[in-house]
């Protein structure tokens, strides 16, 4: 299959827990239109399946390997949330969601910067040194190695909002992070922008080694902006 295929992704491990749709691995309890709907919205949102793609019931389900009626059913969810429009010649069309995310990133920064603040008071010692090793391994490997950045970027992320001790919070950040913490959005930073993001990792952490949760919501606030500024940088003309 060409890696043009705006629809390779439902090749992939769709729960990253080895379970695969249409699957004997897959939880028996899982309600199949919900995952679909889930995955289908996730994948937009991040830009795996870009905009104006064509999706079908029947390919979807093919992909998958189920039936045609709970990706029907996922399929209306995402008309509802106005993700894709229906075609006078059948199936919908995935559309420009480049807005959303923009605010999106506006709610994550909100929420981690939140997070952040709470963990400055609630941070273990433990969670505090294995800060310091991700901050001091992201600085000794290549940037072009992204399997490696994003697992430890999506670590250092994951002990500070764990650290908040909020598990409303926690559940909250966790309906949308899988969006940003991806190759996509990843190779988007230049050299020099994952230089300063690095550098914006070790100052949360100093904040939060410090104690002090107004820093370090202002460094996690901070560093989230840097990031929502790169991913929606304009062309230079």
């Amino acid at each position: 299959m060409s890696t043009t295929d705006p629809l390779i992704w439902l090749n992939d491990d769709a729960d990253g827990d080895g379970a695969v749709w249409g699957s004997k691995k897959a939880p028996a309890n899982a309600r199949r239109a919900d995952r679909i709907y889930t995955r289908l919205k996730k994948s937009i949102l991040s830009g795996e399946i870009p905009a104006r793609t064509r999706l079908v019931e029947t390919d979807v389900a093919e992909r998958l390997g189920t039936s045609r009626t709970p990706v029907r059913e996922a399929i209306s969810r995402l008309i509802s949330d106005q993700l894709v429009m229906p075609l006078a010649y059948g199936g919908v069309e995935v559309v420009d969601t480049t807005a959303e995310l923009e605010n999106m990133y506006l709610v994550r920064e909100a929420l981690e910067g939140v997070a952040a603040r709470l963990a400055a008071v609630n941070i273990r010692d433990a969670e505090l040194e294995r800060l310091q090793e991700i901050v001091d391994l992201s600085h000794t490997i290549s940037l072009d190695d992204y399997d490696r950045r994003i697992a430890l970027n999506t670590e250092f992320h994951n002990i500070v909002i764990g650290a908040s001790r909020f598990e409303r919070l926690i559940r909250l950040i966790e309906d949308y992070r899988e969006i940003f913490l991806n190759f996509r959005m990843l190779s988007k930073y230049t050299k020099a922008e994952s230089r300063l993001a690095l550098r914006q990792h070790r100052d949360i952490m100093e904040a939060l080694r410090s104690r002090d949760g107004k820093l370090a919501e202002r460094a996690m606030r901070k560093h989230l902006e840097h990031g929502r500024k790169t991913a929606f940088k304009r062309p230079e003309i």
